[in-house]
């Protein structure tokens, strides 16, 4: 099945979208390196490498279970350094089949959702336990997750992770179809600082190979679902609401720009969309699109140090 939910270590996860891409109809996928694999849990070596072609389209998407605390340091205020483990996801145009890793042209993004102030990360991402919502299909794989509690690393987050294509474009521009969009419940970003290496920073958005956000000279600014390259706006206050005139809800799907602004709309994302509490919405409950079979499960994320919520609904049945 496309949708999947439970408990499971990250690099099961990470096996589970490889597997189920490669699985899904139209033969797009396949195994881009058959030395990458989940089979070695230490350092960064639990990953998996997925070449998608499709006509002249094509791209290779990399899912790597960051292990290891060093050179990850992801925000600096002050004096205060943030260390972080987590998922870490990198487009490439190419392979270098020789090194067996992709090449040093490419966009990357880093999810550090396990986090501690000033000292390495304890958790072991090889047996800490991540409870999750996945969605996949042949565009691509929407996933939530929020790791178990650990009593030392004390900046543990909830996140969202989206890699998804979409064939309709509005017009060309000689790029892919993809996009990428990576945000946690606290800690979000990296503010581009102090020499930690391109393809250690939390970005928000990529879109190969088009822009990404922020890019290597850009330091943090506010990011959010209405903003640098994804737009969401149906009202002036709220994301997702249901009606209290006839019970429906109401949602724009995700306009994503094609560079870091709210002026180039390029394609929507139709795997996911924002939603918003206390008005009508809680977590857990299904919105089937009129007319359609389609369906969202609307899931709402705090983590074991934040009380702050992400709320996004995420496609459930196709």
């Amino acid at each position: 099945m496309p949708f999947s939910s439970g408990a499971k270590r990250l690099w099961e996860i990470i096996d589970e979208i490889a597997d189920g891409l490669i699985a899904t109809p139209g033969g797009f996928w396949t195994n881009g390196d058959a030395t990458w694999n989940t089979s070695d849990k230490t350092a960064n070596n639990a990953r998996r490498c997925l070449r998608y072609l499709n006509g002249t389209e094509e791209l290779y998407v990399a899912l790597e279970q960051i292990n290891q605390t060093n050179g990850i340091n992801y925000y600096y205020t002050g004096s205060v350094w943030y260390y972080g483990k987590g998922l870490r996801i990198v487009f490439s145009a190419s392979w270098d089949y020789t090194g067996h890793t992709y090449p040093s042209s490419n966009q990357s993004t880093i999810i550090p959702f396990e986090g501690r102030y000033n000292g390495g990360v304890v958790a072991d991402m090889a047996t800490l336990l991540v409870t999750y919502y996945l969605w996949f299909e042949s565009n691509g794989f929407v996933l939530m997750g929020k790791p178990e509690p650990n009593s030392t690393d004390g900046e543990q987050a909830s996140f969202l992770a989206v890699v998804e294509r979409n064939p309709a474009k509005e017009y060309s521009d000689g790029y892919t179809n993809f996009y990428a969009m990576a945000l946690q419940n606290r800690n979000n970003l990296y503010d581009g600082a102090d020499g930690v290496t391109s393809i250690n920073r939390f970005r928000g958005i990529l879109r190969p190979f088009a822009y990404q956000y922020p890019d290597t000279a850009t330091r943090l600014g506010g990011f959010g679902v209405n903003g640098n390259g994804i737009s969401f706006v149906p009202t002036p206050t709220y994301y997702a609401f249901k009606s209290s005139g006839n019970g429906k809800v109401y949602y724009v799907e995700p306009i994503i720009h094609n560079v870091s602004d709210q002026l180039t709309p390029i394609f929507q994302g139709e795997l996911w969309f924002p939603w918003s509490e206390t008005v009508g919405l809680i977590d857990g409950d299904v919105v089937a699109v009129e007319g359609e079979t389609k369906k969202f499960l609307m899931k709402a994320l705090d983590s074991p140090d934040s009380v702050n919520r992400i709320n996004y609904a995420i496609k459930y049945v196709a």
